[in-house]
This record gives C-alpha cells, sequence and structure tokens, in this order.
C-alpha cells in the first residue's frame, strides 16, 4: 500500500505482513511523525495520513481468508437489483397517494 507520509514523502507499506506486524509498522511511523501530528492535527495531510494507517490495518487479510462475507452486497450489486424492481415503497409515496391508498388520513404520517 502506498502512503504519503506528513513530511511529504511517499512511502510503500508491505501488504503481506501478518496483522502484528503492520500495527507495529503503524505505531512505529507515528512514533516517527509524533511531532507533526501533534502540531498539525486538523491539516489534511496529517487526516490523511493517520487514514491510511488505519485502513492498512483495518483491510488486513489473513492469507488463508480469501473469503468474503456473502452477507454483504456491493453498492452496485445492490443498486442493479434494485434498478430492475417493479414495484415501488410505501416509503416512497406521497401524502396523496397515502391517502388514495389508505383512505382519508389513515396511514399517512
Amino acid at each position: 500500500m502506498k502512503i504519503r507520509l506528513p513530511n511529504g514523502q511517499n512511502h510503500i507499506l508491505d501488504d503481506n505482513l501478518t496483522l502484528e506486524e503492520k500495527i507495529s509498522v503503524c505505531k512505529n511511523l507515528t512514533e516517527k511523525f509524533k511531532d507533526s501530528i501533534e502540531e498539525n492535527w486538523l491539516s489534511d495531510p496529517i487526516k490523511f495520513f493517520l487514514d491510511s494507517l488505519s485502513n492498512y490495518i483495518n483491510w488486513h487479510k489473513e492469507p488463508e481468508d480469501n473469503t468474503h462475507d456473502k452477507e454483504v452486497m456491493s453498492r452496485n450489486k445492490t443498486n442493479r437489483m434494485l434498478r430492475g424492481r417493479k414495484d415501488i415503497l410505501f416509503s416512497d409515496l406521497s401524502s396523496q397517494d397515502k391517502e388514495q391508498l389508505f383512505g382519508e388520513n389513515r396511514g399517512v404520517e
């Protein structure tokens, strides 16, 4: 993974490390740039640096963990599924449509 350090240099993080090794690398980098992080906490380069390190740890996958969670669908797959729908959700109806379906003020929130 390629990240930009707070000093502006690009740095390559090894994706083939164990989770413990990745955490150690992140600790070392945050210690190395501790002063910059504390002085410029709200600057974009520091935010991107810390965000990149957190993604480096959060998206860690073990080599044998090649399966993905089948319960979670990608945004594209969800959009494709919903695009072909012929029905309309009740939450998408206007107040007028709800009144026609349920009668006077019944079902209208």
